[in-house]
């Protein structure tokens, strides 16, 4: 017969217990999260939950790195109402990732649950990547890379952040604590196999996605009842609060830096009248025969990556399409076999004749082509990343060493962050992994940053929680989260100097990118309705466009064009008004807004509306020298002249 020891110092992060056959001290308590929501009507015995650490742990022989994978199994779900007065659970954790990727036995405790946290703080995860050494900006804010500690040189970095889960450590926790989950309680180790016992009188227990737990290994828990009990000493406790001398100063009220927009320096984005509208000439091209077909009954909840236009020359352009052809798959395919099947079509944007055109396969559905200068574009095809000039000739190519995560490139093509992935689990856990969250679940990340020569400068490995970094011709910018839905805009620059560019506050997670000439978007949601904001930020955080949309407007993105000094906006309409997140249909899109701006000073060059939109990101593109602006919609690419002025 067994004794549960109980923690008394679970707040302390350590801890320090002696086992019969094991001296090592083990490393306080385990911190995890479910990695999906759960409800005990849905749940059966024997039944299979993961979880994984947000935090290493090391003890008892075994390391779990962060984000090693826990498994829990059910040993009783019993809903309310089934003979029972009360809702109850019974988890018992019997294996993990101890040592590296393989699952393991490794019996664990489950020993208290915290709901999700409601503000999680970006944090930097420890990974820092040196790039090269910044002497003087040579015209375009980019680092002039030569050896470090030459002169009045200082090595730059880029640096990666995620978004921080840890439990919620009180000085007062306690073993079978549950912090901020009305009705549930915890009874540790007293169920089935040692298993311990949620249960809830109100309602059937249920845990939300990114529920925090602590546990402990089993072995420390758990003693034969003729044996002392183990005492778990507390360590590393901190030292008592010292009054301060003299007194911190009064917080500064926050100013919304972003709320001021006043011409000449910023133009406010008025919705666009009938009359700009009319009197647009434009061409086109019809783009059916070449095997696109608008997918009207798609169910999404997202734009995406499937059709993209870009241009390789003044009257060159690129279209890709997904043509939805069948993939030839057997029964060895694994996680590198082809979803999709991307074709490429070079036209001739004066003649409507195809130049030239090729298929490619691709084993993911994210972003493959990114307009480049000189009339270029990267094009990921297959396991490499391909430069392509006009007539889409091959002027480099980049290996890459597994899937690919991301690709950001600042605005002048001078530095280039490249991801890939590589696979934490095995084929069995990956598949149960994503089944039950219904994600791709994470995995460790390799990054290489690249030069404009497409060199190798810098590179680090971290995991795929990642936020990829957003570049600017003068440095990284952060968007980093602050309580009471504030947020701050903070640019390093390549000479390493921090800068605050803007606080503002934001109803919905802000969403931030980089454009050409050297311009920030960045959409927001109002604190006063909700209703989603876009801005345009110059280098330095000041306000260049400022928008407002409607309740139907959806799907904001944007572009830009270092040649001739514009950018253009894109909004779609939908039939309906749809909530962030919100599933929709392609046939429930009505109409694509494109509006063209001057960069000096937010002037709008030219708007154009066109029906049947895509739901695709890049499906529209200015040509080189900006004089242009092509839209695919419906069947067919539509070109419009862009004023000069």
């Amino acid at each position: 017969m067994g004794v549960l020891l109980v923690w008394a110092f679970l707040s302390t992060f350590a801890v320090q217990a002696a086992t019969r056959a094991n001296d090592s001290a083990a490393d306080g308590p385990i911190q995890a999260e479910f990695l999906a929501y759960f409800n005990v009507m849905h749940l059966a015995y024997g039944s299979a939950i993961f979880a994984r650490t947000t935090s290493e742990w090391t003890g008892l022989d075994c390391t779990l790195r962060e984000g090693a994978i826990l498994e829990a199994k059910v040993e009783n779900a019993s809903p309310r109402g089934n003979g029972t007065a009360e809702s109850i659970l019974a988890l018992s954790f019997t294996k993990a990732q101890c040592n590296g990727n393989e699952m393991k036995p490794f019996s664990l405790v489950l020993a208290a649950v915290a709901a999700p946290q409601t503000s999680y703080k970006n944090v930097t995860t420890g990974v820092s990547i040196p790039i090269g050494s910044f002497s003087n900006p040579n015209g375009n804010g980019m680092p002039g890379f030569g050896a470090s500690g030459v002169g009045d040189m200082t090595t730059t970095h880029l640096e990666f952040s995620g978004i921080q889960h840890h439990f919620p450590f009180r000085p007062e926790l306690q073993s079978g604590d549950v912090i901020d989950i009305k009705g549930l309680k915890l009874d540790v180790g007293t169920g089935p196999n040692r298993s311990s016992v949620l249960t809830s009188k109100n309602r059937d227990v249920s845990l939300q996605k990114y529920t925090q737990i602590l546990l402990v290994p089993a072995s420390l828990a758990f003693r034969p009842s003729d044996e002392p009990p183990v005492v778990l000493h507390p360590r590393d406790l901190p030292e008592p609060a010292q009054p301060s001398q003299p007194a911190a100063p009064k917080p500064v009220a926050f100013v919304d830096t972003l709320e001021t927009c006043a011409p000449p320096g910023c133009a406010v984005d008025l919705p666009v009248s009938a009359e700009e509208l009319s009197g647009h000439t434009s061409a086109s091209i019809p783009v059916r025969a070449l095997g696109y077909t608008p997918r009207t009954n798609k169910v999404t909840d997202a734009f995406d990556d499937d059709d993209a236009l870009a241009w390789l020359g003044p009257q060159e352009l690129l279209l890709t399409i997904n043509p939805h052809t069948l993939i030839r798959r057997d029964s060895n395919s694994g996680k590198s076999a082809p979803v999709r099947v991307i074709r490429a079509i070079v036209l001739d944007a004066s003649s409507h004749s195809v130049l030239q055109a090729f298929d490619w396969e691709l084993a993911d559905y994210g972003r493959y082509l990114w307009q480049l200068d000189g009339n270029r574009v990267l094009v990921h095809v297959g396991n490499e990343l391909r430069v392509y000039g006009s007539d889409l000739k091959v002027e480099d190519r980049i290996p890459l060493n597994g899937p690919l995560a991301f690709v950001r490139i600042a605005p002048n093509g001078q530095l280039m962050a490249v991801a890939t992935l590589r696979e934490r689990h095995s084929p069995e856990l990956h598949a149960q992994l994503r089944d039950e969250s219904g994600l791709e679940p994470e995995e460790d990340v390799d990054v290489a940053i690249l030069d404009k020569n497409y060199r190798t400068i810098g590179q680090a490995s971290t995991s795929s929680g990642i936020l990829p970094p957003t570049l600017l011709n003068e440095g990284q910018v952060k968007l980093l989260a602050q309580p009471k839905n504030r947020y701050r805009l903070a640019m390093t620059g390549w000479d390493n100097k921090p800068t605050t560019l803007a606080r503002f506050e934001s109803l919905c997670t802000p969403e931030l990118s980089s454009v050409a000439p050297d311009l920030l978007f960045l959409t927001t949601c109002s604190m006063a309705d909700g209703a989603t904001e876009y801005r345009v930020l110059r280098a330095d955080g000041k306000s260049l466009l400022r928008g407002k949309s409607g309740p139907k407007e959806i799907g904001h993105d944007a572009i830009g064009n270092a040649r001739n000094q514009t950018f253009a906006v894109k909004v779609v309409h939908a039939n309906r008004q749809l909530s962030p997140g919100a599933q929709f249909r392609g046939s429930e899109l009505e109409s694509e807004e494109v509006r063209v701006y001057r960069a000096s000073d937010g002037k709008r060059l030219l708007a154009v509306r066109v029906d049947d939109p895509g739901t695709s990101h890049a499906g529209y593109a200015l040509s080189p020298d900006g004089s242009q602006l092509a839209v695919l919609a419906g069947s067919e690419i539509r070109f419009f002249p862009v004023p000069v002025e």
